[in-house]
């Protein structure tokens, strides 16, 4: 009896001291985009599989665009943009598209996570992509928190007397909506090469949207503005 005790007792005291098994953790890592020389866009092409995600850091100052797009050869890729020093994504492609243009309000790095959504990383799918990421326009602010100072083609007042309608998806058709949001009704859908009259953009949110009309008068509304191009009309 004493012997089987002993043996219960150490059996279980191995139990106890059985090593805790902790969970997987996300792999992460971080890329530095930069420039070539006279260049101001840049193409990485790379993989992620399961929940890997990839942080490309990206100096931009205040009152500069900021575009990234990205390719992908999985349908639960996409890429939220972080701004410096904020703790929510100011932008999100899974809700708001994989063209991403916003004019940054304030300088430093950002940061463009690329990641696969949950349900396809706990299946350890893989993603192969190419991510462009673009920075234009006009001359900084002075300040971490002044106003942005847009230039000609992307500014909110003038531009181009008219814009055309260029990078919607494959099968796809842009929403020109009743207000400039993503939640208003849609008025019109129109295909890439459509040419539209420009009546001023603004921002709303993150969010560059342009009120725009067919070269007839019809079709008032607002387009987001990273579908569309300057126009000769």
């Amino acid at each position: 009896m004493i012997k089987l005790a002993a043996a219960l007792g150490a059996i279980l005291f191995g139990i106890i001291l059985l090593p805790v098994v902790q969970p997987v953790c996300a792999q992460e890592r971080s890329e530095r985009i930069s420039f070539a020389s006279g260049r101001s866009s840049k193409t990485v092409q790379d993989s992620i599989a399961g929940y890997e995600t990839v942080n490309y850091r990206v100096n931009v100052r205040a009152g500069q665009r900021l575009a990234a797009s990205l390719r992908t050869d999985n349908a639960s890729n996409y890429f939220n943009i972080w701004a410096p020093r904020v703790s929510e994504a100011i932008y999100n492609s899974s809700t708001s598209g994989e063209l991403a243009d916003v004019i940054v309000r304030s300088s430093g790095d950002y940061r463009i996570q690329v990641y696969l959504m949950r349900n396809a990383a706990r299946r350890n799918e893989t993603a192969d992509y190419s991510l462009k990421v673009e920075v234009t326009g006009g001359d900084p602010a002075s300040g971490d928190d002044a106003e942005p100072q847009p230039d000609y083609a992307d500014g909110f007042s003038g531009g181009p007397d008219f814009w055309e309608v260029a990078n919607v998806p494959p099968g796809d058709r842009l929403n020109v909506r009743s207000r400039p949001t993503a939640q208003a009704p849609i008025i019109v859908r129109l295909r890439n090469g459509a040419v539209l009259r420009n009546l001023g953009c603004r921002m709303n949110g993150q969010i560059r949207w342009c009120k725009v009309e067919r070269r007839d008068g019809g079709g008032s509304g607002w387009a987001a503005g990273r579908f569309l191009i300057e126009s000769g009309g």
